[in-house]
């Protein structure tokens, strides 16, 4: 895992942390590891496995998207409506909305850096 995304991992977990007002020892306990180990984590000197991230959202009580999404426009009002009427569709909705944004995503696809190299 690169540097770069190990900071970016401690800082989620220390933000959320100190949102809850919470010290290294109360996380520690409440996600059964050492406060020490929680330190290096934080620090960005250690990358917990999966479990230990697992335990670490679990006892923050935080949605683990942002660490696997970080770009997901959260705090976009547009997206914050989409999501609430997602959650008023039935399954057949869904299915049905998903092959139309799928489809849009492939008609309207958005050039990246790989796209506009020189053949």
């Amino acid at each position: 895992m690169p540097k770069q995304t190990d900071k970016e991992l401690g800082l989620f977990f220390k933000n959320a942390r100190h949102e809850q007002k919470l010290t290294y020892e109360e996380l520690a306990e409440k996600a059964e590891m050492s406060s020490r180990y929680l330190k290096e984590i934080e620090n960005g000197g250690r990358v917990p496995s999966f479990h230990k991230i697992r335990k670490l959202v679990r006892a923050l009580n935080v949605p683990p998207e942002p660490l696997f999404y970080p770009n997901n426009h959260t705090d976009n009002l547009d997206y914050q409506r989409l999501l609430m009427y997602l959650s008023k569709c039935n399954d057949e909705q869904i299915t049905a909305i998903l092959a139309i944004v799928e489809a849009y995503l492939r008609t309207y696809k958005i050039p990246t850096d790989h796209d506009k190299q020189d053949p």
